[in-house]
C-alpha cells in the first residue's frame, strides 16, 4: 500500500508539475494565530509550537484510522494520497530550474534571479538580489536548489516510510512553522509568538532533518561519485552542528566530482564558465533523479520480497 500511495502521489506531481492543487496553507496560518492568541500558550514557551505541529499530525492519524475502518483500503488510499501530496514541497522545482538555466545561459542575471526565487528560502531573496557576481549567484542557487529538492521530496518520503502519513505531515508542518514564524516580523515585542518558540522551531526542523539528510547522502554516494561523496558522508555522519543546507551541499559536490563543461546541454554557444556552472546544475538534477529512482526501487523490492 505504501508503494502504491507514493507512486500515485508522484504521478500526480508529474501531471501537475507539483502538488499545487492541494497546497493550501491558509488554514495553518489561522491555526497558528488561534494558538498564539491564548495567554497560557504565550506564557509557556514550547506548548504553542507543540500544538501547532503535533495537533494536525495526530488528527490525521485519527482520520486515517476512521477512513480505514469505514472504507477499508480504498478509504486509506483516498486519504493518504492527497495527504502525501500536501506534504510535498511547494512550487514547481523542475520548472524553476529550467527557467533559471535558460536565463543563465542567456547571460540575463536579473531574469535568472527572478527565476530562482521559487528555489530560495523566504529570507534569501534579498541576498540574491544584491549579488552582481555570476559565480556567487551560481553558488547561492546551487545550495538553495539542493535543499529545496531535499525538503520537498526526500525528507517527506523518509518520514512517510518511517511513520506513515502522520510522519510526512509532521515534517511538512515543521517546515511551514519555521517559515511562518520567521515571517511574523522582526519586532518580537509586537509579536504574540515567544522568541523561544521561534528558536525551538528551527532547532526541531534541524533535528528531524538529521536522519533524512544522511540517508540521502548515502544514496547520492551510490548513484554518484562514490569515493568523493562517501568521504564527505563519513565526515558529517555524527556532526551535530552543521546546518542541513551545508551538509547537503557538501554531499552533492562530492557526488558530482569530475563534472566538466562538455556535459552542458547548451553546447558551445555560451562561455566556458556558464557551461561549467550549468553542467553542475544539470548534473545535480540527474543525480537527484537517480537517487529518487533508487528509493522507489528499494521500496518495490521490499514489497516484492516482503509479501
Amino acid at each position: 500500500m505504501a508503494l502504491l500511495i507514493v507512486l500515485l502521489a508522484l504521478g500526480l506531481v508529474q501531471i501537475w508539475g507539483s502538488g499545487g492543487p492541494v497546497h493550501r496553507d491558509g488554514w495553518f496560518v489561522h491555526w497558528q494565530q488561534l494558538i498564539y492568541r491564548r495567554a497560557l500558550v504565550r506564557d509557556r514557551p514550547g506548548i504553542g509550537f507543540g500544538l501547532l505541529v503535533l495537533g494536525p499530525a495526530l488528527l490525521m492519524a485519527l482520520l486515517l484510522v476512521a477512513a480505514e475502518s469505514v472504507l477499508g483500503g480504498i478509504g486509506l488510499l483516498l486519504v493518504s494520497v492527497p495527504a502525501l501530496l500536501y506534504s510535498f514541497g511547494r512550487g514547481n522545482f523542475n520548472g524553476a530550474m529550467s527557467g533559471y538555466l535558460r536565463s543563465w545561459y542567456q547571460g540575463d542575471m536579473d531574469a535568472a534571479k527572478a527565476a530562482a526565487e521559487p528555489l530560495l528560502a523566504p529570507g534569501d531573496m534579498a541576498e540574491v538580489s544584491s549579488v552582481s557576481d555570476p559565480q556567487v549567484l551560481h553558488q547561492l542557487v546551487f545550495r538553495a536548489a539542493a535543499y529545496r529538492a531535499f525538503e520537498r521530496l526526500f525528507a517527506v518520503l523518509f518520514w512517510f516510510l518511517l511513520l506513515g502519513i502522520p510522519g510526512a505531515i509532521l515534517y511538512r508542518l515543521s517546515r511551514l512553522a519555521v517559515d511562518t514564524l520567521a515571517l511574523e516580523g522582526t519586532d518580537t515585542q509586537a509579536s504574540p509568538i515567544p522568541v523561544a518558540d521561534r528558536e525551538l522551531a528551527v532547532r526541531w526542523l534541524w533535528l528531524i532533518e538529521w536522519l533524512p539528510v544522511r540517508a540521502v547522502g548515502f544514496t547520492l554516494a551510490i548513484v554518484g561519485n562514490f569515493a568523493g561523496c562517501y568521504r564527505v558522508w563519513r565526515e558529517h555522519l555524527t556532526c551535530r552542528e552543521s546546518r542541513t543546507e551545508d551538509i547537503l551541499e557538501n554531499y552533492l559536490e562530492g557526488a558530482l566530482g569530475g563534472i566538466d563543461s562538455s556535459e552542458c546541454s547548451a553546447g558551445a554557444m555560451v562561455s566556458e564558465g556558464q557551461r561549467l556552472c550549468g553542467a553542475e546544475l544539470e548534473a545535480m538534477q540527474g543525480v537527484l533523479s537517480r537517487a529518487l529512482l533508487m528509493w522507489l526501487t528499494v521500496m518495490a523490492l521490499a514489497v516484492l520480497f516482503g509479501s
